[in-house]
């Protein structure tokens, strides 16, 4: 796949990266001459020293061919600008950070797939990570929502006991939904026949937010 990233910032790294890694088509367009450097001594990828709104920049960067566009920046102007020129060249799919939560719907409006507040969403994780330590990764979506990636001890009360058995005799909370198991390294939805196991990696979901308690089910009692 042919894709754009426009910045070259933490974010545009880090998508350079991955974008490597499977092995598409990419083009970076960064105006910092030293951030222009870097990711061309570092990445398998064609870097554009150049400004979004340069006259060859669309050109060069292959605008027409383009299956999508990912703006990074830290300047909603630029991301809005390299969004409105991804849709007049019709590329297919635009995405972009968004920094100020009063431009969102600017960038909606032209169909892009919006990251509001990266900067909010990077402090709550944070914040979720400290208030959790012991799950291996968290999400809050919305206002209480969390999806909690953990691993199951071996002195959990979950631990050797299917589904069925846990809903049966109330061990978990009605509010929590366990959605996924992963066990040596294959991933699988459970039914009510699943036995969990000691260091299953289990992935839960709450309306409500995940407690203490709730994570020491998982993580048994010291």
């Amino acid at each position: 796949m042919h894709l754009i990233i426009v910045g070259a910032g933490p974010v545009g790294n880090s998508l350079l990266g991955l974008a490597g890694q499977a092995g598409h088509d990419t083009v970076v367009i960064e105006p910092d001459e030293k951030r222009a450097e870097h990711c061309a001594d570092r990445y398998d990828a064609l870097v554009l020293n150049a400004d979004i709104a340069d006259d060859n920049v669309v050109e060069e960067a292959g605008f027409e061919r383009a299956r999508a566009i990912i703006a990074t920046t830290t300047d909603d102007s630029t991301n809005l600008m390299a969004m409105v020129l991804g849709r007049s060249h019709g590329v297919k799919t635009l995405t972009s950070t968004v920094n100020h939560h009063a431009h969102k719907q600017m960038f909606q409006s032209l169909g892009v797939h919006v990251l509001a507040d990266p900067e909010v969403l990077v402090a709550q994780h944070l914040l979720d990570i400290t208030l959790l330590p012991r799950a291996v990764d968290v999400t809050t979506l919305g206002d209480k929502e969390q999806i909690i990636e953990v691993p199951l001890a071996p002195n959990s009360a979950l631990a050797n006991r299917t589904l069925g058995e846990i809903h049966q005799q109330s061990l978990m909370g009605e509010d929590l939904f366990i959605v996924s198991v992963e066990r040596q390294k294959q991933a699988f939805f459970p039914r009510e026949d699943t036995e969990l196991l000691p260091g299953d990696q289990i992935i839960v979901f709450s309306r409500h937010g995940i407690s203490q308690k709730d994570l020491k089910l998982f993580t048994g009692r010291e």
